[in-house]
């Protein structure tokens, strides 16, 4: 039987993608194509790299939908649900990203970058302000997290922008961007 995410878990999820959407567009106004390419140290992404590597997963978010299988959804859902919130934002970590994930120069402008990131973000959002599909009940495994449930994926995507967009932030304040 279908495990269709509850109103409220859509609504949370509305929110914390709209949210972590516009505090990165603050993190990342304004800025020069000079102040674009900063780094807070040479082996730290620079700012164009953390904003690629986010839209990158935007980007990737339908294909891992679509490839997400069914299974069994575990007890303690809303456990495992804050600990996707809680652990993606915790910036005390800092581990690799997937290879297809990883900043290779995709778009080439501030504004080519922000401009995809904000279509695939909106397509992103329609999805689950209308999905009907069981995104309780289908899995795709996080290289770092493990299993998760496709709400969870969707709950790691505002988190893990949430993330970034604290890095870019913390590197304007350390660059004087």
């Amino acid at each position: 039987m279908p495990q269709r995410i509850t109103h409220a878990e859509r609504i949370a999820a509305i929110r914390e993608l709209e949210d972590s959407r516009q505090r990165l567009l603050t993190a990342l106004e304004g800025l020069t194509e000079e102040q674009w390419r900063l780094r807070p140290a040479s082996n730290r992404w620079s700012i164009a790299e953390c904003a690629e590597h986010i839209t990158a997963a935007e980007v990737a978010m339908p294909k891992l939908l679509a490839a997400a299988t069914a299974g069994e959804a575990s007890d303690s859902v809303s456990e495992r649900d804050d600990f996707v919130r809680r652990s993606m934002r915790d910036r005390t970590r800092h581990d690799q990203a997937p290879e297809n994930l990883r900043p290779r120069g995709r778009w080439a402008t501030g504004e080519e970058t922000i401009r995809v990131f904000e279509e695939r973000r909106a397509a992103n959002l329609d999805f689950v302000q209308k999905t009907q599909e069981d995104l309780r009940g289908r899995f795709f495994p996080h290289p770092l997290a493990g299993i998760l449930d496709c709400y969870q994926w969707l709950v790691f995507l505002a988190a893990h922008t949430d993330r970034h967009a604290e890095q870019i932030e913390e590197t304007r304040r350390v660059c004087g961007a």
